[in-house]
């Protein structure tokens, strides 16, 4: 069963820019079955505690060795992985390994190794989706691990100009240091061609796409 990472996104009413302190687990995940209607629909909640600091946010996360960030504009939830609880849809890209039910939302889930040809690895109690929001639309990636929410000063933010990494400059916003170590920052609009996200805009799991 997935646990929650949350704090209110849906009304933008968090504080407007703040800095994390701890997440703490409000109550324990019950097991649940599997639906073969459609899928399992998630519940079980985390708080994540901010202090008010100036400075745009990111949130850091691991793929792999690499440290990457999203801006937390972009950033709607996060949840442990539900082993079990990602509905296959069929007819897609092979990055998006199915669907999860979140409060009733039916959310794509992008697995960020695949889209960027990462070396593979087991999901594990480390692995956390982070829910993104694109166009109104809700995604969700799958990253190794989530690290920390942190505050950045405007001229931090380089130049993906000379970047020589394995993703694709297309997909990056921009790459920063903290505390000597490099984040690169995800462009999350463009993670997904227009075309890509428009076959996500109806997207169905496999039981109820069945004739």
């Amino acid at each position: 069963m997935a646990k929650f990472l949350s704090y209110s996104m849906s009304q933008r009413s968090w504080p407007e820019q703040s800095s994390n302190k701890s997440m703490n687990q409000s109550h324990t995940p019950e097991p649940s079955g599997s639906s073969t209607a459609g899928p399992t629909e998630l519940t079980d909640e985390f708080e994540l505690e901010f202090s008010e600091r100036s400075g745009p946010q990111i949130i850091t996360f691991m793929l792999g060795d690499e440290k990457y960030g999203v801006n937390i504009l972009h950033t709607r939830e996060l949840i442990t992985y539900p082993v079990g609880d990602v509905t296959p849809v069929p007819g897609m890209p092979a990055f998006i390994v199915g669907v999860i039910n979140l409060r009733g939302v039916v959310i794509p889930i992008m697995d960020l190794r695949i889209r960027f040809n990462i070396t593979e690895a087991a999901y594990d109690d480390s692995t956390v989706i982070v829910i993104v929001e694109v166009e109104e639309k809700q995604i969700g990636l799958i990253v190794d691990s989530v690290s920390d929410v942190v505050y950045l000063d405007e001229d931090q933010v380089q130049s993906v100009e000379h970047f020589s990494g394995g993703v694709d400059t297309a997909y990056i916003a921009g790459i920063v240091d903290i505390k000597e170590t490099m984040v690169i920052l995800l462009d999350v609009e463009h993670l997904l061609s227009r075309r890509e996200l428009g076959t996500l805009i109806n997207v169905k799991p496999e039981a109820e796409a069945a004739p």
